[in-house]
């Protein structure tokens, strides 16, 4: 088995476009409700709802192979800045994007 998170978007362009660009995911198979994109040997899916459920999302949380640093400023070259900076964690730091739908997407950096 393998894990398989979906994130559910009102807009399908638009979702596909920011994960693919900002976060560099390969899309894989895509129709008019759902794409799947790579993320390692992992799956992320999209799914497109007519209304995005407020309470009910998944939270995306990716591990960064490089500090931070380098993640942040590849992002602030594409105009995009995290909804919270670099943070001290237990398992070593984090920080916080939000997708066009506005759903948390966390990238970490593991020191142990």
């Amino acid at each position: 088995m393998k894990l398989q998170p979906i994130v559910y978007t009102t807009n399908m362009a638009a979702a596909v476009e920011w994960y693919s660009t900002v976060l560099g995911v390969m899309p894989g198979y895509a129709s008019e409700a759902w794409t799947s994109l790579s993320v390692g040997d992992a799956v992320l899916g999209i799914h497109v709802v007519e209304t995005r459920p407020t309470n009910s999302y998944v939270e995306v949380s990716l591990v960064s192979l490089e500090p931070l640093e380098p993640v942040i400023a590849r992002l602030a070259a594409k105009g995009i800045h995290p909804a919270k900076g670099i943070e001290a964690q237990p398992f070593g730091r984090s920080m916080l994007l939000r997708d066009p739908d506005g759903a948390p997407v966390q990238i970490n950096e593991h020191t142990h």
